[in-house]
């Protein structure tokens, strides 16, 4: 048990003919002390090596399942669903009440930061967080973890205003920070990259090298050659790049 040292662990696993229709919806679950059910959400299955994969910081009882979770409210976001049904069969997202995703509310800047630290399996040691974050906030522990590892910095007044809604760019800027410190994503981040997008000019200027960077790698391309960087983002805008970024790195 070492929560400063993951290590990647791989099980010879050999699906099902129902589970191969659709593998992604494989995964790891935890079974802790008392027999309860905890997802682990980098819990995968590689067809190339016919294993199930996932990250552990410590050794335990672990599981094999095949869970597919929707929502009845996603026929307006057909582009978006595979993504939102993956990640919440991971147990990385989840709806906002019983059968229902909301798919078109916007996404507060603390649910986005305890979605990425879901995503990417982020942890550190921190003693203080922002100064506008309750101790018994359900996000107190993701902002806590983006503060000590500078994916984020607040403002003059160390303040993060978690229950803002966050723009498409301060997104963007969030998952860019968290892929180099925790994925050494290495990019040129030359906001010459951004020329193709008919608003570049609308990217405030703290945000550019983080969306060239992302541009660069592949994982963003807009809408309508158009980034939208002011735009607040929807909670399933939120999931599909997610799932993208989940499923390079």
């Amino acid at each position: 048990n070492n929560s400063s040292a993951p290590v990647r662990i791989s099980i010879p696993y050999t699906p099902t003919a129902e589970e191969l229709k659709d593998p992604e919806h494989l995964v790891i679950w935890y079974i802790d002390g008392s027999g309860n059910v905890i997802a682990v959400p980098s819990g995968r299955y590689d067809a190339k090596s016919g294993t199930v994969t996932f990250a552990a910081t410590h050794f335990s009882d672990y599981a094999v399942a095949y869970v597919k979770k929707t929502f009845s409210d996603l026929s307006s976001v057909e582009w978006a669903r595979q993504s939102i049904e993956v990640m919440a069969s991971k147990g990385i997202i989840n709806g906002t009440k019983a059968g229902a995703y909301s798919p078109a509310a916007r996404i507060t800047r603390a649910d986005y930061l305890v979605l990425l630290v879901k995503t990417l399996g982020l942890t550190a040691k921190f003693e203080g967080n922002f100064a506008d974050v309750e101790p018994n906030a359900y996000y107190y522990e993701a902002l806590g973890v983006a503060k000590q590892l500078g994916l984020a910095a607040g403002t003059g007044h160390d303040e993060f205003h978690p229950l803002e809604n966050i723009s498409r760019q301060d997104m963007m800027v969030l998952t860019a920070r968290a892929l180099e410190k925790a994925k050494q994503l290495k990019a040129s981040g030359d906001p010459a990259i951004l020329a193709s997008f008919s608003d570049k000019g609308n990217i405030s200027a703290y945000a550019k090298a983080s969306l060239a960077a992302l541009a660069e790698k592949g994982l963003i391309s807009g809408s309508g050659n158009k980034l939208n960087p002011q735009t607040p983002t929807t909670r399933a805008e939120a999931a599909v790049f997610l799932y993208r970024i989940y499923n390079q790195y």
